[in-house]
């Protein structure tokens, strides 16, 4: 077993830093930030003309995990990423010369929190499916954005509503069927009950505890055998 690292990475905190106020719903303004862009340029050091048998690409749901899925696997996420931010990494990737056999992409929960609408969602999805495709993916999974507990999803502040998550949802799946690409909802029901994260798996009511991410490598581990 691979340890995980228990501390949680509260990606509300870091929107933030770089949001041009405490407005909401939020915009995903990763790019310009200073921090961003040197964990970009950490990932373009360690992958630069690098082979990998799997990718995974998210957010602060996927980034605790590390590099725990075994040799031949990175862990691109980073913390407050949405499909935004994912086409801007994949635009850097991709000139950068790394390869990947199969891509997970868990991302869209904090497109069900940013300010976003449906048609760009879509557009900036299949144009994540494209720059991965670029990356010579022959497989790419998508993951459906995470609910959250109850209580979170009734603060603004914290999380998406469970509505927006399942439109978010909804999206995902119907970028899944254009673009010939595998959606993993039924895989990931285990993390939640009734369109809530279990509570035995979190403590903040957003973010995986350890046991939550324990369960979660588990389900990326029998995708990647699958694929």
């Amino acid at each position: 077993m691979h340890p995980l690292n228990p501390v949680i990475i509260v990606s509300k905190s870091v929107v933030f830093l770089y949001t041009a106020s405490f407005k909401f719903p939020p915009k995903d303004r990763l790019s310009s930030t200073i921090w961003w862009r040197r964990v970009i340029r950490n990932q373009i050091r360690l992958t630069q003309n690098q082979q990998y048998n799997v990718g995974l690409f998210g957010d602060s749901m996927t980034s605790p995990l590390k590099n725990s899925l075994g040799q031949d696997t990175f862990n691109f996420a980073i913390t407050a990423m949405s499909t935004r931010s994912l086409v801007e990494q994949l635009e850097v990737l991709v000139n950068s010369q790394v390869k990947l056999q199969t891509a997970i992409v868990a991302i869209g929960t904090n497109d069900a929190w940013y300010d976003i609408n449906d048609e760009t969602f879509v557009e900036l999805m299949k144009q994540a499916a494209y720059l991965l495709r670029l990356m010579a993916a022959k497989h790419i999974v998508l993951l459906p954005a995470f609910y959250s507990s109850a209580a979170a999803a009734n603060n603004p502040f914290r999380a998406g509503t469970v509505a927006r998550i399942e439109e978010i949802n909804e999206l995902l799946r119907q970028v899944a069927v254009a673009e010939k690409l595998y959606f993993a909802s039924r895989e990931m029901q285990v993390l939640f009950e009734n369109q809530v994260l279990k509570a035995n798996y979190t403590t903040d009511g957003v973010h995986l505890n350890a046991s939550g991410l324990e369960t979660y490598r588990q389900i990326l581990l029998q995708l990647i055998d699958t694929r």
